[in-house]
């Protein structure tokens, strides 16, 4: 048997009863004896007992000296992680090569800020990690959430989730911060095998200044069920969120053909805007701002527009105005814009709106613009629009799970999403 395969049964000695890794497996592992075959034979053997302190310092220079690590980069401080992975810095130096998968690394090493989307797949990859296994929390986002801390969608701290062994400050960190974090978990890693304490006593009042929404796996008021819901919500958040692929027996979405309008000259020149409004009884162009379109008539524009030689889609915004009181009062509305944008020399630009009633839908634009397919459901699922005939409505950045469309003016931007923030 390989010495790699020996170490990775090592018992890890606990830090005591608060220790994170008990407390998350439910067994203390400081009062298991080694259960290898091999080293129970070499105990069992007169005289072989005293080779088995050799043995451990082996197993334990080979642990720390071989640390393969699984990157969960989701942001900016990955650039950091993939520039300490190359030549100049050259992490293979100390053994630590970058792993694709999680069932055969040491160490996750967060990089990035953990939206609540996220969040369950991470839980789930650390949870494929065989023991023992470490984390490392890098840059300020992964730490606490930084910028984005009391944002809807991130998770206040990657410590909430997964227990963290050692933390990587800075916005982004550079590679020679990573590798002073791998030497410190070394360090650590070295501690922990010959039974010397290694975690500090928690700081109750840091932990209640700095306390997140969801409570750190640190923290001694943290629910132990809230370890079980958040194991559940990891192992159903892909079927939650469906699949991009057909399901069985479902046939694949399709996107239905725009019918091209003839229109005389388009060939030598492409007609103005307020020309094509004006044909459909839009009369009013404002100066400083985008025509207003009925919504029953916007599609027919596109589609001409597209025939005109307008084949570029630039974007589709949705926007919410809640409703207002008092000397200038306004009713609830959404306005959802639209731009085009003609290809090559001379390139114009033609811009519309389609002001909306709450509860009111707007013809997809799918079926003449290939890409309005996830635009689309992007306003769906920030803003709550509905696009009447889109092959695949439903969310894309948030969960399915997810209640209420944060983009919206009365919607709050610290709302809690149990169990991740």
């Amino acid at each position: 048997m390989a010495v790699s395969d020996i170490g990775r049964r090592l018992p890890v000695v606990a830090d005591g009863p608060t220790d994170a890794r008990a407390a998350r497996s439910g067994v203390d592992e400081s009062d298991l004896g080694y259960e290898h075959p091999l080293y129970k034979t070499m105990l069992a053997v007169p005289g072989l007992s005293v080779a088995t302190g050799s043995l451990d310092q082996l197993l334990e220079w080979g642990m720390r000296n071989s640390l393969w690590v699984f990157p969960m980069a989701t942001s900016c401080c990955g650039i950091e992680l993939m520039a300490a992975a190359a030549s100049r810095v050259d992490l293979d130096r100390m053994g630590t090569i970058v792993r694709a998968t999680p069932r055969q690394s040491d160490v996750m090493v967060i990089a990035g800020t953990i939206t609540v989307k996220m969040a369950p797949r991470v839980k789930a990859l650390w949870d494929q990690m065989p023991e023992p296994k470490w984390a490392i929390a890098m840059g300020s986002c992964a730490i606490s959430g930084d910028f984005y801390r009391n944002l809807y969608s991130v998770v206040p701290g990657i410590d909430t989730i997964i227990p963290v062994d050692v933390y990587i400050p800075g916005c982004p960190p550079n590679p020679e911060a990573l590798m002073h974090g791998l030497l410190r978990l070394q360090e650590k890693i070295k501690a922990r095998r010959h039974g010397k304490p290694v975690a500090a006593e928690p700081n109750p009042t840091l932990l209640d200044i700095t306390r997140p929404s969801i409570g750190r796996f640190v923290d001694p008021s943290r629910d132990p069920a809230l370890n079980e819901q958040q194991i559940t919500s990891a192992l159903e958040a892909s079927s939650l969120d469906g699949s991009d692929e057909p399901k069985d027996g479902e046939a694949e979405p399709t996107i239905a053909e725009y019918e091209p309008v003839s229109i005389p000259g388009a060939q030598e020149r492409a007609p103005e805007l307020e020309a094509i409004l004006a044909e459909l009884g839009v009369t009013e162009l404002p100066k400083d701002g985008a025509p207003i379109v009925a919504a029953d008539r916007h599609y027919e524009l596109a589609r001409r527009l597209r025939a005109a030689g307008y084949r570029q889609l630039v974007y589709v915004v949705a926007t919410h105005f809640a409703a207002k009181a008092g000397k200038a009062p306004s009713p609830e509305r959404f306005e959802v814009a639209y731009a085009l944008r003609t290809v090559g020399k001379g390139s114009r630009l033609a811009a519309w709106r389609v002001q909306l009633e709450p509860g009111q839908s707007v013809t997809s634009l799918v079926g003449v613009f290939a890409g309005a397919d996830w635009q689309e459901r992007e306003q769906f699922d920030l803003v709550g629009v509905r696009f009447d005939g889109h092959p695949d409505l439903r969310r894309i950045m948030l969960p399915e799970t997810w209640e209420g469309h944060p983009l919206r003016k009365d919607f709050p931007a610290d709302k809690a999403c149990p169990p991740w923030r």
